[in-house]
């Protein structure tokens, strides 16, 4: 598991948030809990460019996050996804004011929660639930080199769309990467 990886495909995003439900239903959330969020994003280059930005836990191999949780209730597994503790959780929310990627959710118990990358899924070697529900293949899980081989060439298909797109988190050691339309 330590080689698998997520792909997010902005450019084959339909913004349907089928990935948002399957993650609320998969993790039991409350309707104004979220572990993963989906904002439009607009801009004209030489066209029109509409696309949805997702925002979740990218499973960073040196979590900011961690590193600063006054109670370690944040860990990275041995498989590099990086998991929260909410029976640790003490609620002081600093690990959300550190995450580069605005990832750490704040729930309605005013404690913190992120994505896990479905964990228990992973373990019984499934996809991770947003995955398995997002009817445009806009999310991918496979090997970190497969990901990574399907984001260039997805690329390349979006730059022949008439628009440069960009892979975010190919030179990291992240386990989620995400092809982003460029400005």
């Amino acid at each position: 598991m330590s080689d698998m990886a997520m792909l997010i495909d902005s450019t084959s995003c339909i913004g349907c948030k089928a990935c948002l439900a399957a993650c609320k239903q998969e993790n039991g959330l409350a309707t104004d809990n979220n572990y993963l969020k989906m904002h439009p994003v607009e801009f004209l280059n030489d066209h029109y460019v509409r696309y949805y930005a997702h925002v979740s836990c990218r499973h960073c191999s040196e979590p900011q996050c961690a590193a600063v949780c006054p109670v370690g209730a944040i860990k990275s597994t041995d498989d590099g996804v990086v998991l929260h503790n909410e029976l640790l959780c003490i609620g002081c929310q600093v690990c959300a004011a550190v995450c580069p990627y605005a990832a750490m959710g704040i729930m309605n118990n005013g404690l913190v929660g992120k994505c896990t990358l479905c964990q228990e899924r992973l373990s019984s070697g499934l996809s991770p639930a947003c995955v398995d529900l997002c009817p445009t293949g806009a999310r991918v899980f496979d090997t970190k080199e497969k990901v990574a081989k399907l984001a260039r060439e997805r690329e390349i298909a979006a730059e022949k769309k008439g628009y440069k797109a960009q892979i975010v988190g190919l030179d990291n050691h992240n386990k989620v990467l995400t092809l982003l339309p460029g400005r």
